[in-house]
């Protein structure tokens, strides 16, 4: 009986921290639809567990807006080949990817150009899932 108390104990405590979710890519982002967005590197993170990269992009009119492209983890991307001297502050880049649901300036990754005409593959490819 003292076992099922201390498991009553310990299951009240865990229920009460709180958890860090990880949602699927579909949940913030429409993979039914492509978008490629061409901007300025402002900053890279290669972090875990999403890469992202920060855009400086100008709108039809002057406008310049940063976008965030969200990437596979930074584990992920040195598989693939991603060097963070790959992406340096001030490049000019092009990323295809999935735009997100809620129409703010964000994408989710699939492939970015580079300036010297390398492509590099950075999470669900367009078209695909």
């Amino acid at each position: 009986m003292r076992q099922v108390g201390v498991s009553v104990l310990a299951a009240s405590f865990l229920a009460g921290l709180p958890v860090n979710a990880h949602h699927s890519v579909a949940a913030g982002f429409d993979l039914d639809t492509e978008i490629s967005v061409t901007g300025t590197i402002v900053e890279m993170e290669f972090i875990n567990p999403h890469a992202r990269l920060f855009l400086e992009v100008q709108d039809d009119n002057g406008a310049v807006e940063t976008w965030t492209a969200w990437f596979t983890s930074a584990n992920n991307l040195m598989r693939r080949g991603w060097r963070p001297t790959d992406l340096p502050v001030g490049e000019t880049v092009t990323v295809t990817g999935f735009p997100a649901r809620d129409g703010s300036p964000q994408t989710y990754g699939g492939e970015t150009l580079l300036a010297d005409g390398r492509t590099l593959f950075g999470g669900n490819a367009p078209g695909q899932r």
